[in-house]
């Protein structure tokens, strides 16, 4: 995030910024919200992302960082109260732990088909 004293960071453009820099194959769905953003107070902008696991995601970025505040698009009711440096890293957190749950069904599958025998 480029934060500069004294000077009222334009959110809406950080986080269309951010949106731009996903990979269009690393999530589903990527926009800045219609519903949520106000283009007269830009000191908190408002992204849809939905992940390729299909878990949706309102996030919010200010002068904090970025924010889960809901999981469902335009829904900011959800506050987390983790903040991400950058976008990305909050979408690798979110695939190491699909990975992990993943890796976790797995060990369970195989104990199940083990008792079987």
């Amino acid at each position: 995030m480029n934060v500069r004293s004294g000077e009222q960071d334009d959110f809406l453009a950080e986080g269309q910024l951010a949106i731009d820099d996903i990979a269009d194959g690393i999530v589903a769905n990527k926009d800045i919200s219609k519903c949520l953003n106000n283009p007269i107070d830009i000191s908190i902008a408002y992204m849809n992302i939905k992940s390729k696991s299909n878990k949706e995601y309102c996030i919010e970025l200010s002068q904090k960082g970025y924010q889960i505040v809901g999981y469902h698009f335009d829904y900011n009711s959800q506050l987390s109260f983790i903040y991400y440096e950058s976008l990305q890293e909050k979408l690798f957190q979110t695939q190491y732990q699909l990975e992990q749950s993943q890796d976790s069904d797995d060990d369970d599958q195989n104990s199940d088909s083990d008792k079987r025998y």
